[in-house]
């Protein structure tokens, strides 16, 4: 056999308001929800449950009482499905407490599921799988350190164009107990792209003292929902706030553009009171940063025409700054943030963390690296790998994704894009095998335009609002997130899982997962990308029996058992 290392309800009335489904009745959508459906799959059976039925059958399951889910207002538009959410209603779904020998799947689908539970139980019968999938809790890779979004300006204003009550709604589906439970957050340091202009806390020329250093009305609603974050996650200590600047203030430049250029050495103590004063700022505000990067794409700097925000640094230049200026500058005001270097696109690694870590000092002050994921397609995988190997003590976060990026897309949003939310998992989950710790995107909101942004550089999100209405829309991407931040909290840990298929002819790269171990057991998360289903097995040789199940076409599954007592133990 080949094998491969992971590739391969209620409350009609508050959801009719603005949520019309294109192409059927509201109750036919809501009836076609609530049929029971069953699967057998060689000598394995399992159930789909959704609407009430499937609540009383958790009840009788579950170790402990499991709380109904809201399902998805189901909205087709130009290219799929999303799901919408107002200030009364938005979709969410139970956690299940799985029993000895069982398992639960939730399953999402381009044709429209959303999270649907399945509940079986492993079997001893024959199955015939043409995927394999072999677990081995005993073979354990890197700590996983969660995953989040950024609250640029232009997400905090479009939020702010939401009624409060739907802006809350917002806020959970992310960081909630019932929503995607991230636990990162990205905070620019002034202004980037989407801002509705390019400016920094003390753009006054010639300011050497930093008198006129001052925060601006965006921060003042970033801050808010960072406090409003914290209130509602499960574990408040488990949020992770961290910072990077885009450019200093032009006057610092050689070039004095906040466009492009480097910073002018004399003023590198300068440029680290600065920081700190940024740190003092959200300190008063009952904010505590906990990392930071030397800065954004630092290689966007060297380029005279580049559009937004940037500002150069080399290898060197930016370990001599933070061990030099940045770290001593913060250290004497009581802050120790975790720095990690780079914050760039993959193609620099491991190169760029050799020049820095030429410096002992620098080795010693980055205790990980941050990266992008744009042009990941044209640079290996095993640059990561590279980099654990030579650096095996410093954790890799991927800490900006977005779709619509790219010059060729014409459209920067595109509603209900399944093939954009695939984009999302295969990162995560390719990433994930190659010892990176966390994932971050990009604007955890913006509006159907991928705005505002001052340099036009539009590009889509997980969210979009919709304020003329007051509700929001969940895509694709969303839930591809949602299907590994929701059940893989930090301190879990990657475990092995193997690959091996009935024929060696066929192709099965489209299908692909990952595994972990957590605190509530063993998580897998499986993607197909073909237009056809395929019957998977998961062995695991601590369990008495396999799981056989069918992975539809174009689908994401996170499937979860109880773990073995031993479960992550061991550490490869």
């Amino acid at each position: 056999m080949q094998r491969k290392e992971g590739v391969g309800g209620g409350r009609e009335g508050d959801r009719a308001r603005n949520h019309t489904e294109t192409g059927s009745s509201w109750r036919e959508a809501i009836g076609e929800r609530k049929q029971e459906r069953c699967h057998r799959i060689g000598n394995c059976m399992f159930f789909t449950l959704p609407g009430m039925m499937r609540a009383v059958i958790l009840l009788l399951i579950a170790a402990s009482a499991a709380v109904r889910g809201d399902d998805c207002i189901r909205r087709k538009v130009e290219y799929g499905i999303v799901c919408v959410c107002n200030s009364t209603y938005c979709d969410y779904v139970p956690d299940v407490q799985v029993q000895e020998n069982q398992y639960v799947t939730y399953t999402s689908t381009e044709s429209g599921q959303r999270l649907n539970i399945s509940i079986g139980n492993f079997s001893n019968g024959y199955s015939s799988c043409d995927i394999t999938i072999t677990v081995d809790t005993s073979k354990a890779f890197q700590e996983i350190f969660g995953f989040g979004g950024a609250m640029t300006d232009a997400a905090a204003l479009n939020i702010r164009n939401l009624r409060e009550p739907t802006q809350q709604k917002l806020i959970e589906a992310y960081y909630g107990a019932k929503g995607s439970r991230y636990t990162f957050c990205r905070i620019p340091m002034a202004g980037t792209d989407f801002s509705t202009r390019p400016y920094t806390y003390a753009d006054t020329p010639g300011d050497l003292t930093l008198s006129n250093f001052s925060l601006v009305e965006e921060d003042n609603y970033k801050i808010g929902y960072l406090h409003d974050m914290m209130k509602i996650m499960p574990n408040r200590d488990d949020m992770k706030i961290f910072t990077t600047s885009w450019s200093a203030p032009a006057w610092m430049k050689d070039t004095n553009k906040i466009t492009w250029g480097a910073l002018k050495p004399e003023y590198y103590q300068l440029y680290a009171d600065y920081i700190r004063k940024f740190f003092d700022a959200y300190k008063e505000k009952d904010i505590d940063i906990w990392g930071m990067t030397p800065g954004n794409e630092p290689l966007d700097g060297y380029f005279p025409i580049f559009p937004f925000n940037a500002m150069k640094w080399t290898a060197t230049t930016a370990a001599n700054f933070c061990t030099k200026n940045l770290q001593p500058t913060l250290s004497e005001a009581g802050y120790e943030p975790t720095y990690m270097a780079l914050d760039d696109q993959r193609f620099f690694i491991p190169e760029i963390l050799d020049i820095m870590f030429k410096s002992d000092k620098a080795k010693e002050l980055f205790t990980g690296t941050a990266y992008h994921w744009y042009a990941n397609k044209l640079f290996s995988l095993s640059r990561l790998d590279k980099l654990h190997n030579e650096y095996p003590n410093k954790f890799i976060l991927m800490t900006e994704a977005c779709t619509g990026s790219s010059l060729l897309e014409r459209e920067k949003v595109k509603l209900g894009s399944w093939e954009r939310g695939e984009k999302y998992l295969q990162d995560i989950i390719e990433n994930m095998l190659h010892w990176v710790s966390g994932w971050v995107d990009w604007n955890l909101a913006l509006d159907k335009h991928g705005m505002p942004n001052w340099a036009k550089n539009y590009v889509d999100s997980p969210i979009i609002v919709m304020p003329e209405n007051d509700e929001f829309y969940k895509q694709p991407m969303y839930y591809a997130l949602y299907h590994v931040s929701k059940f893989v909290p930090r301190n879990s840990t990657r475990i092995s899982s193997e690959f091996s298929y009935k024929n060696c002819f066929e192709d099965y790269s489209n299908v692909k997962a990952v595994a972990f171990c957590t605190n509530e057991g063993i998580v897998i998360v499986i993607m197909n990308k073909d237009n056809i289903p395929h019957n998977i097995c998961i062995q695991d040789d601590a369990m008495s029996g396999k799981i056989c199940l069918q992975q539809p076409e174009k689908s994401f599954t996170t499937l979860i058992y109880r773990a073995p007592q031993e479960c992550g133990k061991s550490t490869i």
